[in-house]
């Protein structure tokens, strides 16, 4: 199925080109792996990791997973699937175990143990240690388009790599492209992060090499009214039995994420169908409604643990953490001494307040932008939508110019056209299907456009 590579290439040309192995394009590379034979399609994907693994820097103990378990990389498109959550369980020797616990949600250390599990059967397929440096659209000989000339046919999609590991680069070339190389971290304008004030992304790694005496009597400052602020609150309380733990949030007080029967029907597939036949401006007022499913809140566990934490150092006499609420930041910098300055305005008083730490978490989120700075040279060939950005159909594939044959596929950066799921793990296996399905329609028939109806 794979056709001869040019010279400059180190691969074959392939049908399916990832960038990014995350549990998106894990997810896309099961489903590809299980097709039948009429539907296989050549694959490969790049990892700038030297091995899978997810969030490594937030493998924090006890932390949970916030979906079930069988919304894994597979069951709600096939059940029979070799690649399921639960014959990671039967292999593992540890169904039963698991069976009793009689609680669906596993630990965040365990289903990344299931993703290792399953991207380890998949190694094939994968190029870990690439970094991805440019991506462009190429000739039918793999040699780059002029920049800007979308009058020019494109062929393929060329991407230019690094080898982490020997500092080479390589090429690599596909006749379709499959966008997931997850969020980027962000923090405020006016915030300086370094090696002892850093975002929650670096979280475990940057804490050990700062801070590796866990005796010692840190102060610590953390920033963020999310789930991950949450649980690095909790965590440092633990981690740092003599830690002074100072916790910020702009609102009253940490949030409880919204998981009630009728608002989770949202993580449905039907509703992401409704959410993208809406019209613009509806979908942006449905997607403000929606913010306390996903963004800024916490699970309701976790958030009443806390509060028993910061009671029972009242009873103890011993209070060395605190919630402080209403507090938004404007800077924060590290002295010539190596002290952390966090200066906040007070959002109902207006008063000035400041903070000295020995360390700070920022957990302030990821950008996922949907015109992602690798895919800048598609610009010219792609269409735009009534917000001016990139225009995204229902199967994930931006609108593009008769002029360039690969189609481009997002995973994780379609907020805004496809719902709240679209950054979550809820709908991995279904996105995956609609993103499969597509590619075969466009192989089949290339003149006309792809047919995405559900199943399959």
């Amino acid at each position: 199925m794979e056709s001869e590579a040019p010279a400059n290439a180190i691969a074959p040309i392939v049908d399916v080109l990832g960038i990014g192995f995350g549990p998106a394009n894990l997810s896309l590379g099961v489903m590809l792996e299980e097709a039948a034979p009429d539907r296989q399609l050549s694959r490969l994907f790049l990892e700038a990791k030297p091995e899978h693994v997810w969030h490594p820097d937030m493998l924090i103990e006890d932390s949970l997973l916030q979906v079930t378990v069988i919304k894994d990389l597979i069951t709600v498109e096939n059940p029979q699937s070799r690649f399921t959550f639960l014959c990671y369980l039967k292999e593992k020797g540890r169904l039963y175990d698991f069976l009793n616990l009689r609680d669906l949600f596993p630990t965040r250390y365990e289903f990344n143990d299931y993703l290792c599990w399953a991207a380890a059967q998949l190694k094939e397929h994968v190029r870990y240690g690439r970094r991805a440096l440019r991506v462009v659209p190429a000739d039918a000989s793999g040699a780059p388009i002029p920049e800007g000339d979308a009058s020019r046919p494109a062929s393929l999609v060329r991407v230019e790599a690094e080898d982490l590991a020997t500092g080479k680069q390589e090429v690599y070339l596909g006749r379709n492209l499959v966008l997931a190389a997850g969020g980027i971290p962000t923090a405020p304008a006016g915030i300086e992060l370094g090696s002892r004030a850093f975002h929650s992304h670096g979280y475990l790694r940057k804490l050990e090499a700062a801070f590796p005496d866990t005796e010692a009597p840190h102060r610590f400052l953390v920033v963020g009214s999310g789930q991950s602020a949450a649980e690095i609150f909790q965590d440092l309380i633990k981690r740092f039995p003599q830690a002074d733990v100072t916790a910020t949030i702009r609102r009253f007080a940490y949030k409880p994420v919204d998981e009630s029967d009728f608002t989770n029907r949202v993580f449905f597939p039907e509703w992401v169908d409704r959410y993208n036949s809406m019209p613009a401006d509806k979908r942006r007022g449905f997607l403000k409604e929606l913010r306390d499913v996903n963004y800024a809140v916490i699970d309701h566990a976790l958030i009443r643990a806390i509060y028993q934490t910061l009671y029972r150092q009242k009873v103890e006499g011993n209070v060395r953490a605190r919630l402080e609420p209403f507090l938004e930041l404007d800077r924060m910098f590290e002295r010539e001494d190596g002290t952390i300055e966090a200066q906040y305005t007070d959002v109902m008083s207006g008063a000035a307040r400041t903070f000295e730490a020995d360390g700070a978490v920022v957990c302030t989120g990821y950008d996922w932008p949907k015109e992602h700075p690798l895919l800048d040279a598609f610009a010219p060939y792609f269409e735009r939508d009534d917000l001016g950005g990139y225009q995204v159909a229902r199967d994930y594939r931006i609108e593009s110019q008769p002029t360039l044959a690969p189609n481009v596929y997002l995973q994780g950066y379609c907020e805004d056209t496809h719902g709240i799921s679209e950054t979550v793990l809820s709908l991995l296996p279904v996105r995956a299907g609609w993103i499969q399905r597509s590619i075969l329609a466009a192989k089949q028939s290339p003149t006309a456009p792809p047919v995405v109806a559900a199943g399959g």
